[in-house]
């Protein structure tokens, strides 16, 4: 059973019994989780008591007494006489909301994290990633600098990185080292499955809507017209037609300039395939997560990236509405 529990004052609160619908979710392209819940409220004087949550204020999410994450109240809508809602971020809100001035010279991609991280407190678990930044950012946000320099990672290593905030620590972590299988189970009684064995209302898109099989890396040099590299694919450009992307690099990227164009290339010259389904919840099912698919009725087998990932809890029943794409 999911709890949320008020952290307030140093003391911890449970409010799940004035809880009513609870949802949570998070998406690849976005830095932190959301969460949202209905409040029982009344504005008479002898309810006041029991109205406990304000802007401002932390929450903790648990199930079966195992702590989930900690998130930030932002905002409170007040329905009528009788309900409020609230709109909560986890605690990587924050990082979306600071600018700052930071400089890094020749320093490996991890360590810039970390050392802007600790500009701001943050505690942090980084793996290890050794591309070389040299870079000023400034009035730049804290969230928007990480990405940057993750954007760079990518470019030069093909390795994704997924940022999140794990129980107030933010961890950046290989993609492919996130492959989750979740198993559960519709009650002590009954056999355990795996949670993607059985999906509800599946859609299967395939497309080559994003799809790239040219690729031609150039000077970021406004007055300069400088090709540094060049990768393309001559069967798929024979089949699709030519469909170019231009990436542009500072000069201090030329040498990768090579890595860069296939590796761009091997990303984004594929045909797309996303997937819509809905399957029993389970808190393991996040944004940035592999899901190994085995549901051969709709063909959808395989690993998959999870895009987005909305949770929904009613009247005790878990789901999860989620977005894939192959990988």
């Amino acid at each position: 059973m999911h709890q949320i529990l008020l952290m307030k004052n140093g003391k911890k609160q449970n409010v799940t019994q004035l809880v009513g619908s609870l949802a949570w979710s998070s998406n690849i392209d976005a830095l932190g989780e959301e969460l949202s819940f209905d409040y029982i409220h009344n504005d008479s004087r002898f309810f006041n008591p029991w109205d406990l949550i304000e802007v401002g204020d932390q929450v903790a999410l648990f199930n079966d007494g195992k702590f989930l994450n900690y998130y930030v109240v932002v905002t409170c809508g007040i329905n009528g006489r009788t309900s409020k809602s609230f709109t909560c971020f986890d605690r990587s809100w924050y990082l979306n909301k600071n600018e700052t001035i930071i400089q890094f010279k020749k320093a490996a991609a991890s360590q810039a994290i970390a050392k802007l991280l600790d500009k701001f407190g943050v505690k942090h678990q980084i793996d290890s990633m050794p591309t070389l930044i040299t870079q000023i950012y400034k009035e730049a946000l804290v969230s928007d600098i990480i990405m940057d320099i993750l954007d760079q990672v990518h470019k030069e290593t093909k390795q994704k990185y997924r940022v999140e905030m794990t129980k107030g620590i933010l961890t950046i972590r290989k993609m492919s080292d996130l492959v989750i299988n979740p198993v559960t189970r519709l009650s002590y009684n009954t056999y355990a499955y795996p949670v993607t064995d059985t999906i509800a209302n599946p859609t299967r898109e395939l497309s080559i809507e994003e799809m790239k099989n040219n690729v031609v890396v150039v000077s970021e040099d406004e007055k300069s017209t400088k090709i540094y590299a060049q990768a393309s694919d001559k069967g798929s450009i024979t089949k699709f037609g030519q469909l170019t992307d231009v990436v542009t690099v500072d000069k201090k990227n030329a040498s990768q300039a090579r890595n860069i164009a296939a590796n761009t290339l091997s990303q984004l010259n594929r045909i797309g395939e996303t997937i819509s389904c809905e399957m029993m919840g389970h808190d393991e099912i996040r944004a940035g997560r592999i899901l190994n698919m085995n549901e051969p009725v709709t063909g959808i087998v395989g690993k998959y990236l999870i895009k987005t990932a909305n949770h929904t809890v009613n009247n005790g029943i878990h789901k999860v509405a989620v977005e894939l794409e192959a990988v």
